[in-house]
Parts: structure tokens; sequence; C-alpha cells
């Protein structure tokens, strides 16, 4: 025997866990506009090719004024450590590789 039922198609949103731990990781480390760390696979469309002799592929990730992130990949020196960055630092990073269009999106402190 079998009944009959009616059921619902509920859309469930789609969490990008990469953007879920990056705004976990600044709601835990306020004031800061920065922050350092490790590409998850897949993250950006293109592959990011050879990073160079002792570097490393990392992404540098922004505050925006409007609580959006923006996702930079950068190559540096492989013993730079990712907790190690401070914002000063990583801001002259983004001044260097950043576009016009991300540097205007940028949280001021």
């Amino acid at each position: 025997m079998v009944r009959n039922l009616k059921g619902k198609l509920v859309a469930t949103p789609v969490v990008d866990p990469i953007a879920a731990a990056d705004d976990a990781w600044f709601k835990g480390h306020e004031g800061r506009l920065f922050r350092l760390r490790d590409p998850a696979p897949l993250e950006f469309k293109e592959p990011l090719g050879d990073p160079g002799d002792g570097f490393s592929w990392r992404v540098l990730v922004a505050r925006t004024v409007d609580g959006g992130r923006l996702r930079l990949p950068v190559s540096l020196a492989w013993d730079l450590h990712n907790d190690h960055a401070k914002d000063q630092h990583l801001q002259v990073i983004f001044d260097q590789v950043a576009p016009a269009k991300a540097k205007a999106l940028l949280a001021k402190a």
C-alpha cells in the first residue's frame, strides 16, 4: 500500500564555506582589516600557476566598507607565516597588488 504525500520543494541557501570562515575570522579579530591565509582547493576559477622558487600562494582577504570581503591571490615567501602577518604589512601588499576598484572598496580604519 502506498500513500500519496504532497511535498514542497524548499530552496536552501548556498553557503560558501570559505566566505563563512573568513567572516568568522574577522568577527573573532575585531579591528583587523586584512587576513592572510592559504587558498582553498578550487577557490579561484583559473589555476594560480607556479608561485616561484621559495614562494607559495596565499589569499589576502580585505574587509570592505559594506562588510563584504575581497579575496586576492598573492605569491609570498614561504617562510612568512599567515598568523604573524600584521595589518600594516598586509596593507602594503594590498596597495601593490589590488586593482583600483578593489582599493575603493576597502574599509577605512
